[in-house]
Order: C-alpha cells, then structure tokens, then sequence
C-alpha cells in the first residue's frame, strides 16, 4: 500500500482547514460589519450634535455682535468704557475692532491679553484686503436685515476672528470684528451646553489636537479614549467627539466580539490541532502499512529459502542417488540446520504476533543470568563453526540472580547473536559478556560488523524497521521485527537495552536488569 502523503495533505487543506479558515474569516467579518453599525451609529449621532454645537456658537456670536453693534451707536464719549466694560463681561471676548476702508480704523483689545498673546493689527489688515468680496457680501446681507457672521483665515493657536456687518448713526454700512478666545469659548460658553445635551447618556469631549479641552466626563482626559470625532466649524483645529455613556448595545458588541473571536480562534485551534493529528496518524499508519508490505515480502523470502534447501536435499536422499555415507550425512546436517533456522523464524514471528496481541505472557523466576547465556550459547556453537565465526564469553560469577522469564530472555539474546552474524562483513567475531551496572545486572552483545549510523539509532528498535542504506537490505535479509522483540521483553522485565554502536565498527547492545 503505498499513497503519497501530499495528496493526504492536500484532502485534509480541503476537508478540514480550508473551511475552518474560510469560516473563521467570515465570522470575523461579520464582527467588523457589527462594529460598522456601531460606529456608524456613533457617526449619526456625532454629525447630529456637531451641527447643533455649531449653529448654538453662532447663535452666540451673534447676540455678542448685536451687543457690540449697540455700543458702536452711543457717544463717542462713552464707547470705549461701554466696550471695555461689556468685553469684560464676555471673558472668552478678547477684542473687538471696526473697519474703515479695508481697514482696521479702531481697535478695543484687552491689553493682558495682546501683551501675552501679540495680536498683530498689521496681520489683520492684510486678510481683511483678501477678504474684499466677502465683506461686500456682509454689507448686502446687513442691508437686507440679516445679520451674518463670517470666520477670518487667520493662523492663530490661541484666537479665532470673525466679520459681520454694522449699520452707523449716519446709515452707513461698515464691518467689525471680534476677537474670541478659542479655549475660553469653549469652557465658559459651549460647555455648559455640552454638559445639557449630555445630560447622563453621553460623553461628549472638545479636543485640540490630542489636548482634552473639555470633557463633561472626569475620566476622560485622553484625546486617544475618543471613538469619533468631527471638526467645529468656527474654532480652527477644534474637534468635538462623542461617546455614549455605559452603552448596552455597544458593550453587548463589544462582550459578544471577544467571546466569538476566543471561540473562533479555540476552535480554529482544535481542529488545526486534530488536522495535524490525523495527518500525522496517516502517515504513521500508511508508513506501518508499507512496513507489514515489506515485512512479509522479507518473511516470505526467508521462509522460502530454507524450504527450498530442505526440499531440495531431501529429494536427493529419497531419490538414493548419494554414493558415500559420508555425503549423507552432510545432507542431513544441511536439512537439520535450515530445519532450524526455520524453527527460529517460525518461533521469532509467532512471538512477535503474541506480544502485538497482548497474549504473551512471562513467567518470572529467580535465575542466573549467566545460566541462560550458556544455554543460548550452547545452541549456537554449530552454526558458529559455520558460519565461520569466532565468539568468546566473559562470565562475571559473582551476578546476583534476576527475576525473568528465561525463554524470553534467550529469545532477546538469540535476536541480538543473529544480527551480530547477520550484518558482520570481513571481522566475523562475536563477544558476550555479563556483568554488574549501575546496580543492574547485564548481559552485553558485541560484533564487528557495519555497525548503524547515528540517524537510523533511534529507529533501529521500531517494529518493522530495517536498515536500507546502500545495498544492505539485499546483503543482509530480515523481517525487521527481532530488536522489536528485544525491547519489548527487555521492558517487560521492567529493564532497558543500550545500544553503543558506530559506523564501520560494530555494535553493542547491552541488556540490563534490575536485580530480583
């Protein structure tokens, strides 16, 4: 079974992430387009209260003009007191001044005002010459009995100017001017407005650049706590902003966004997670699948060799066509050997297959170590001789004994001597050795073979795995399940297995046991 994981890839994108992001993606809009609603509300709102903000300073300007106006009519003798007087009155009222001819024929300015600020006449003499059709447009509407107030483009921090039309004692019509201070304005006349129209249902702040102004709310002192803003009309860099006050909509929103954005970034997280987890799980299983494939490919090569030998070498003595005694007995010693080595394979895959099941059971009992070496040892001396090998065994008498089931164990030392012969080249030598470690009793297995690179250790005790680099899977037949086998009966044992191993070199693999 063999399926390419990109393409496992590819269905689980369309399957399960490609509409998790696409339904992530929708429902984030569908937040933004709430928040649109709310802001267009807060727009709504913010447009309907700035026009009547404006229209109100207007208002105001314009009974201060008529004031004005009135003192302009009386004696020359007690105008200017009657000026002072009334600009004293109005504070956020710093000047007032009269044009003749384009311009400024007297001026009524508060002196602790132009001496902080430095009204500059000769400045407001030269827009009034740019403000030519403007004024003529005044003095038409003065004299069809409206008054109109008009704002000068002058580039002051502090102060705003504004025309409008007056009629003289001897009906002739000329303009003037006020000078208003943009801060008091807002702080001595439009903030008690503000405060009227907020009433308990609003926040409504006058910012000037990211400077608060006025605010009828204490905790709002910050030009940045404002969600929409609008400019004044009549005040230069002047912006009036709305806020609604403990608004249920706009916190039922607000507490309904972040609940559905954790939800949905929750969600998006599971199923990414279990996206990756059961590509991961099928790629495992499609890996595991390979591996069974060219597990019984290998098993049943292995298989058929030695029954191929057996049959073989059988038929000729049935067929009686061997001349000596001498050659007979070679044959039979051919058919015991493969009979064996099948026994072991047959043994080693129905073990394998119990221990999958879990039906494999152990059968613990105090022993020597060194006792089951021996035994396995025993069984090995013939097809050491050959084979060709030279082995050698260091005893340490002095073990102590370990709990164990000893034909599990001599199944894992057996594993390990096959693949000490299996995968040795040149050097064909095999050491064991037992001994004591760390308070753990141990059995090692050395070769001089090819040895395992440092990638493929990790691996090496998985089931099904096998060595492929090179040529070795054909120099070398296996089922890759025997150092399965070893791991699984060494942890049964409640032990570990080591592996000291280097390329080109040889291997060895330790067993160890605690003491029982």
């Amino acid at each position: 079974m063999k399926e390419n994981p990109s393409r496992i890839s590819l269905i689980l994108i369309i399957v399960i992430v490609f509409p998790t992001l696409f339904f992530s993606g929708y429902e984030l809009n569908t937040l933004s387009s709430n928040e649109a609603v709310v802001d267009s509300i807060y727009a709504s709102q913010l447009k309907n209260l700035t026009v009547s903000v404006n229209q109100y300073s207007v208002d105001v300007l314009t009974r201060w003009a008529d004031e004005f106006d009135d003192l302009s009519l009386i004696d020359k003798s007690g105008e200017e007191d009657s000026i002072f007087k009334l600009l004293s009155y109005h504070q956020a009222v710093r000047g007032v001044f009269y044009n003749d001819k384009r311009q400024v024929s007297r001026s009524f300015i508060d002196s602790a005002y132009q001496e902080i600020y430095s009204i500059d006449i000769q400045t407001l003499n030269h827009q009034l010459l740019k403000e030519d059709s403007v004024i003529n447009k005044l003095e038409q509407y003065i004299n069809n009995g409206y008054r109109k107030i008009q704002k000068l483009e002058i580039n002051d921090e502090f102060a705003s100017y504004y025309l409008y039309a007056i009629k003289t004692k001897d009906r002739q019509v000329k303009t003037a001017g006020l000078i208003i201070d943009k801060k008091a304005f807002v702080t001595e006349v439009l903030a008690p407005k503000l405060q009227s129209m907020a009433q308990s249902h609003f926040i409504i702040s006058v910012l000037a650049g990211s400077e608060v102004i006025f605010s009828n709310h204490q905790d709002f002192t910050q030009a940045g706590n404002v969600r929409l803003a609008e400019s004044l009309w009549l005040l230069d860099n002047y912006q009036i902003g709305v806020q609604i006050l403990n608004d249920p909509v706009e916190q039922m929103i607000k507490k309904r966004t972040r609940s559905n954005i954790i939800m949905i970034i929750i969600m998006d997280v599971i199923l990414l997670l279990g996206a990756f987890f059961i590509y991961r799980s099928l790629r495992q299983q499609l890996k595991l699948a390979q591996l069974k494939s060219e597990f019984i490919s290998n098993v049943s090569h292995e298989l058929k060799t030695p029954l191929a030998l057996i049959s073989m070498y059988s038929e000729t003595l049935q067929m009686n066509r061997i001349p000596t005694e001498e050659k007979k007995m070679e044959y039979f010693g051919v058919i015991n050997k493969e009979a064996q080595r099948l026994m072991r394979m047959v043994t080693k895959i129905l073990n394998f297959s119990k221990m999958e099941s879990g039906m494999r059971t152990f059968t613990f009992v105090e022993t020597d170590l060194n006792d089951i070496v021996h035994r396995v040892i025993g069984t090995y001396k013939y097809h050491f001789k050959n084979a060709g090998f030279e082995y050698s065994v260091d005893y340490d008498y002095e073990l102590p004994f370990i709990s164990a089931d000893e034909e599990a164990v001599a199944d894992a030392i057996s594993n390990l001597i096959d693949n000490g012969i299996k995968y040795s080249k040149e050097t064909k030598k095999i050491e064991i050795k037992t001994g004591i470690r760390n308070d753990k009793v141990f059995v090692a297995v050395k070769d001089y073979g090819i040895g395992i690179k440092e990638k493929a250790q990790k691996h090496v005790f998985d089931k099904f795995y096998r060595v492929t680099d090179g040529n070795l899977a054909l120099h070398a037949k296996g089922s890759g399940i025997g150092l399965n086998i070893v791991k699984t009966v060494i942890t049964a044992h409640h032990g570990n297995v080591k592996l000291d191993s280097k390329f080109g070199e040889g291997s060895t693999f330790t067993l160890l046991f605690p003491e029982a």
